[in-house]
């Protein structure tokens, strides 16, 4: 603008001309927009005044060192590049021409949170895995990873800034995909990361065993919900025999067969699909016994009872006629019922038929099993009888192949035959005799020789064993006697009548090979 002054001084004036440049405008209205983790859009409204450019200056609100940049004054906008992800900044905009420059214009914007990075899964399994990524760039970001419906990492409520690096998803159920995303703060984020992972197989479940015999079992068990190409199936016994079979995809069971009877197995299946396999379910079982009711200790034995001591046998294995009887396992291979012993003078053994038939004492100690039962057991098969005695440090035994115990109506008359062993065959001397008490005399002797005797046995005239006599007592004849060993005049300490089927060894030898 062009300014003319003019003076009055006694009416005299003076034209004075003078020339005003006019103040320069401000850019206005200063907007941002696109705004990510590392750049923005930064627009305003220029001055009427025509100028020769914009200069643009920006700095972090928490300091730093200050940018700036020029754009031609024809032009209002422009896009700020490589700022601080999640950062405030302030921008400032002051018109430029010549020399001069104009007061400035400023706003404040925010940079979008950074993503994390790197979003991968590891240690698949068919229900599980572990999602690992690089936290984002600034520190104030709060990453959450999410499945379908459960948050694995987040906001802990505190709002207190947290920086996993790892989740893992727990329980995330059988799918052939699952999606997991990794966010930001949501109000910022610009791009979450995303991962698909396909899960591994799945277990077959609920595997059972079923039918379980001596030597056969049968497997069941549910398909897992993937595919699969087959199985593998593992069943070791106790004793280290391990066997492996394969099985197609379309098997829900499998037979076992040649199992041991009484032994322990363990039992694991895995589904295959090609390479892959899944984690194993495993069960325990125990094949059936060999003999269910076991008629005697040879097969109690069998079952893989090993330890002396009380057991239940079943009279012709019915389960009906149960008797208690102490059974000798270790003895020349074990298996033997214990019939008698003698050993501290405990039990008297001046006893009737009443209870001679029915059997009296204590098993664990001394004792005697029963007329009647000695005749049940032997009528089952044929048995060997066996005898043991002992004195101090001296031991001796006897064998013999076949031992019966007749009924009642034969007064339980004895056969005894086919001797072995180191005491002296003593027993046959009474082989064909009927038993007798003090009150049922059936020896053959002038004299009743149980009476005289003090004891009971299948007396003849009268004895060359006297193992029910009176115990100590070294009187010709009337103590615990066994002829050939120690004579009629000793009472010998320990004595065991005992017996076991006479095919028992065949029986042991097959088990044992089998």
């Amino acid at each position: 603008y062009g300014i003319t002054m003019y003076g009055f001084l006694t009416c005299m004036m003076k034209c004075l001309p003078a020339f005003i440049i006019g103040l320069m405008g401000s850019p206005k209205e200063i907007t941002f927009s696109d705004i990510t983790e590392n750049s923005a859009v930064v627009s305003w409204t220029a001055p009427r005044t025509r100028v020769d450019n914009f200069r643009i200056s920006y700095i972090p609100v928490t300091g730093g060192p200050p940018n700036s940049v020029a754009v031609d004054g024809a032009k209002n906008r422009i896009k700020l590049v490589k700022l601080i992800p999640g950062v405030e900044y302030v921008v400032s905009i002051v018109s430029v021409k010549g020399f001069e420059e104009s007061d400035p214009a400023s706003g404040s914007l925010i940079t979008a949170l950074d993503s994390p990075s790197g979003l991968k899964a590891v240690n698949i399994t068919d229900s599980n895995a572990l999602a690992i990524w690089q936290p984002p760039f600034q520190p104030n970001a709060i990453p959450m990873c999410r499945t379908a419906n459960t948050v694995l990492a987040g906001d802990d409520g505190d709002h207190s800034p947290i920086h996993p690096v790892s989740a893992q998803l727990w329980d995330v159920g059988l799918h052939l995909q699952v999606t997991a995303v990794l966010l930001g703060l949501s109000h910022l984020l610009r791009c979450p990361q995303l991962l698909v992972l396909g899960l591994g197989l799945d277990a077959p479940r609920d595997l059972t065993a079923m039918d379980i015999q001596s030597e056969t079992a049968v497997l069941k068990w549910k398909p897992p919900r993937a595919s699969v190409t087959g199985y593998l199936l593992i069943y070791e016994s106790i004793d280290g025999k391990v066997k492996e079979v394969i099985l197609g995809p379309e098997a829900t069971s499998y037979s076992l067969s040649e199992l041991s009877a009484s032994t322990q197995y363990t039992v694991k299946l895995q589904a295959l699909n090609q390479s892959l396999k899944t984690s194993p379910w495993l069960i325990f079982f125990a094949a059936g016994l060999l003999y269910p009711h076991p008629r005697d200790c040879s097969q109690a034995l069998l079952n893989g009872e090993t330890v002396s001591g009380l057991y239940t046998i079943y009279l012709n294995g019915d389960q009906s006629q149960p008797v208690q009887v102490y059974c000798d396992m270790s003895s020349d291979g074990g298996g033997w019922i214990v019939f008698l012993r003698r050993q501290d003078g405990a039990e008297d053994f001046y006893r009737n038929w009443r209870t001679y038939e029915a059997g009296f004492g204590d098993p664990k100690g001394e004792f005697w099993l029963g007329l009647d039962n000695l005749h049940k057991i032997t009528s089952q098969g044929q048995y060997e009888l066996r005898v043991d005695l002992r004195d101090h440090d001296e031991t001796a035994y006897a064998l013999y192949d076949r031992f019966t115990v007749g009924d009642a109506r034969t007064r339980y008359r004895l056969k005894v035959d086919g001797y072995s062993g180191t005491a002296g065959d003593s027993m046959m001397y009474h082989n064909g005799r009927p038993f007798s008490t003090f009150d049922k005399d059936h020896d053959s002797a002038i004299t009743n020789c149980a009476l005289s005797y003090k004891g009971a046995f299948w007396y003849k005239n009268c004895h060359r064993v006297n193992l029910m006599g009176r115990y100590g007592d070294n009187s010709h004849s009337q103590g615990v006697n066994w002829f050939h060993w120690k004579g009629h005049e000793y009472s010998i300490q320990f004595a065991e009548m005992k017996l076991r089927p006479s095919n028992f060894r065949n029986l042991e030898g097959r088990q044992k090979r089998a």
